[in-house]
């Protein structure tokens, strides 16, 4: 009897140039490997719940691929963590940052080799992983959430930019960030209390999110989160976190504050908050070329969240972890 295998794909992903292309590659490799194959696009009104029906029409499902970018593999992910079903998900990365698919060791960004061959061999050929996912306000995420100034950056690129310039948009969107001042939050996780003054607030379940290694000890099936508070100082601060953002700067000491969390709340201190000199000359030196600017508000009752790349709601923010909650499909290769 043949196997069920489900793929679902975002036809509008950041590299999605010819999406029937690779998704012909696809399912030409699990029907060589004795899947039947059904597809489906993802569209805005899809969400996990919709996944889980899919999933469950038919009786027990073998496989669900995921094609896309970190959103598209999140509400994949979500599906069966949420659902408690026991099927692989494999991921193919066809957006822009393919963080996740990065640190599951299925993303090589060579120009000389085809950036699918081998998350495409893994689907038959790999192995099972069970990775931990986290919670924010009830919605679950693989890569990490965020809020301030640098989180809403990566909200901020378009298609089209992210299609031409890939990872070097976000990198100019981080780097704009520097004329916003940083917002206040308390931060209080298992039982301690704190308030900072960041530009950027990041809550991860990868160990590497493109500009350094959150620790050596990192791992995506620790069932652990790691809470990072960036917040730069200086212009060259700003440059250097853009770029290496935009160039995958894996391995090297992570440019921020870490600290081992498994579940923390994030609020907004609505006080005024103090733009840094070089935010200060920033905004003038945008002015004097015509570019007016006006100040800041001053007062913050709540921002925008974030959760691999796609706007989730607003603080307050309740943040945990789900240990071991999906099983995705890994190269052979891959530790654990």
């Amino acid at each position: 009897m043949r196997k069920l295998a489900h793929l679902l794909y975002n036809p509008h992903a950041g590299s999605a140039v010819s999406p029937e292309w690779w998704i012909g590659k696809i399912v030409h490799r699990l029907c060589s490997a004795d899947y039947e194959v059904s597809t489906v696009a993802t569209s805005r009104d899809l969400n996990s719940d919709g996944i889980i029906k899919l999933l469950t029409k038919r009786g027990e499902s073998d496989l669900l691929v995921a094609t896309g970018g970190d959103g598209t593999l999140r509400i994949a992910l979500e599906a069966v963590a949420k659902a408690k079903l026991d099927i692989p998900v494999g991921i193919i990365p066809a957006g822009t940052g393919n963080q996740l698919a990065r640190n599951l060791g299925l993303y090589d960004d060579n120009f000389l080799s085809d950036p699918l061959e081998k998350a495409v061999d893994t689907l038959v050929d790999g192995k099972k992983f069970c990775m931990d996912m986290g919670i924010m306000n009830g919605h679950y995420f693989a890569v990490g959430a965020g809020i301030g100034p640098m989180s809403d950056a990566i909200l901020t690129p378009e298609h089209h930019d992210k299609v031409n310039w890939k990872m070097l948009a976000y990198a100019g969107s981080l780097v704009q960030t520097i004329a916003q001042a940083p917002v206040f939050i308390k931060i209080t996780t298992e039982g301690e209390s704190f308030t900072v003054a960041a530009s950027g607030i990041f809550v991860l379940n990868i160990a590497d999110f493109g500009i350094g290694l959150l620790s050596e000890s990192a791992r995506i099936d620790d069932g652990i989160l790691d809470l990072c508070v960036l917040a730069p100082q200086e212009f060259h601060d700003y440059l250097e976190m853009g770029f290496r953002f935009a160039g995958g700067m894996g391995g090297e000491q992570a440019p921020y504050y870490v600290k081992k969390v498994k579940s923390v709340d994030m609020e907004i201190v609505p006080i005024s908050r103090h733009t840094s000199i070089v935010q200060k000359t920033w905004r003038r030196l945008k002015n004097s070329f015509g570019f007016y600017e006006k100040p800041p508000l001053v007062l913050h009752q709540q921002v925008k969240a974030m959760i691999d790349g796609d706007a989730c709601g607003t603080t307050p923010i309740h943040i945990e972890i789900a240990p071991q909650a999906v099983s995705v499909m890994v190269p052979r290769d891959f530790p654990g």
